[in-house]
């Protein structure tokens, strides 16, 4: 089983770059073998102020050449509050969820996975829905609890738009780069009653690849471009690419295999401070 990994591809009509590589990934996809690809949020450069670009979006989306499943970002349908008294932009808009539901499907999901050696859970959560206080969010932790009650002892890997965090839950202060603080801390204890092997995201731009309390956490990089040092803090690798995730065949004790793969057509773009 091959799964194919791609985050903060930033389409819009008028960004030629990002629609270039989102292309490029597309022959891939059909070129590696791919069973299944998952987006991990951030399809849209800016859907929050440009609502046309997830249309825009889902339609060069249509005839992928394996299934699709889809995570919104923040940039797709707003952000959530890091922590108590930290700034953010573009607040989660329930309008905008609607019509990604319309266009790409569910916001969180599970996807069952067999192997001839294991059966998989895979577990895509709505990142952009924690601590926003809506009713929204109650379901999908009630909804979450249920997917953690049925994993039933197989192996299970998370898929989220946003990291839990960067090396330990306690150690980082609250930032937008991770899943708030508050929810971290419930959603940890509910992966600490599964198999959780893998939590996959995107946000960060960056690949970082570290194993913390038995689970390997991966950001997966942008197939779009990446932000020079001056825009960003450094942390991990600073790369154009997409993951590639096989399971079974004898993986090894945990199963599985992730590969950083930048394909053939892929662009490595930079995001720059623009100067004037």
């Amino acid at each position: 089983m091959r799964v194919l990994l791609v985050t903060d591809t930033h389409l819009a009509a008028e960004a030629a770059d990002a629609v270039s590589n989102w292309q490029s990934v597309r022959g891939f996809a059909a070129q590696a073998g791919a069973d299944l690809t998952i987006h991990l949020g951030d399809i849209t450069r800016d859907a929050w102020s440009a609502q046309n670009e997830l249309a825009f979006a889902a339609s060069i989306a249509a005839e992928w050449p394996t299934p699709l499943l889809f995570l919104p970002g923040n940039h797709d349908i707003g952000d959530n509050p890091p922590g108590p008294d930290v700034a953010y932009k573009q607040p989660l808009s329930l309008d905008h969820l609607g019509l990604y539901r319309g266009l790409f499907g569910p916001d969180y999901w599970t996807h069952e996975v067999t192997t001839e050696e294991q059966q998989w859970l895979f577990i895509g959560i709505n990142a952009q829905l924690f601590a926003t206080g809506t009713d929204e969010e109650t379901a999908h932790w009630s909804w979450l609890e249920s997917a953690c009650d049925g994993a039933r002892g197989r192996p299970v890997a998370i898929f989220s738009h946003k990291p839990l965090y960067q090396n330990a839950i306690d150690e980082e202060p609250p930032h937008i780069r991770y899943v708030p603080t508050a929810p971290r801390r419930r959603l940890a204890s509910l992966l600490d009653r599964i198999d959780c092997r893998l939590f996959l995201s995107g946000h960060t731009h960056q690949f970082y690849d570290r194993v913390s309390g038995g689970t390997r956490h991966i950001w997966v990089p942008s197939s779009a471009y990446r932000f020079a040092d001056e825009m960003q803090e450094k942390i991990g690798e600073k790369i154009v690419g997409v993951g590639l995730l096989e399971l079974g065949g004898n993986k090894g004790p945990q199963g599985f295999r992730f590969d950083l793969v930048c394909p053939q057509g892929l662009t490595q773009f930079e995001r720059t401070i623009e100067k004037h």
